[in-house]
């Protein structure tokens, strides 16, 4: 088993956020303060949306493992194109 995750701090949150919507604009990133759950969503669809579009929403435990969903689903899209 993986060791437990420390709460971060709220300066930590918010540099981790701040890298995560400058290397992906078009997403809204969130992190939840009560489980900690880090989430994206494309800032361009309306909830309504969000539960029928794929690859609308990501959620992850960390920050890091919200980036590699994202560049995973990023890098997936482009080689479709």
């Amino acid at each position: 088993m993986g060791k437990e995750q420390q709460p971060l701090g709220a300066d930590a949150i918010a540099a981790q956020k701040a890298a995560l919507r400058e290397e992906f604009g078009g997403w809204t990133i969130i992190c939840t303060s009560d489980t900690g759950r880090w989430w994206a969503t494309r800032a361009s669809l309306v909830s309504e949306d969000l539960s029928r579009v794929e690859g609308a929403t990501f959620d992850a435990d960390t920050a890091e493992g919200l980036r590699a969903k994202l560049r995973r689903h990023l890098g997936a899209g482009a080689v479709g194109r």
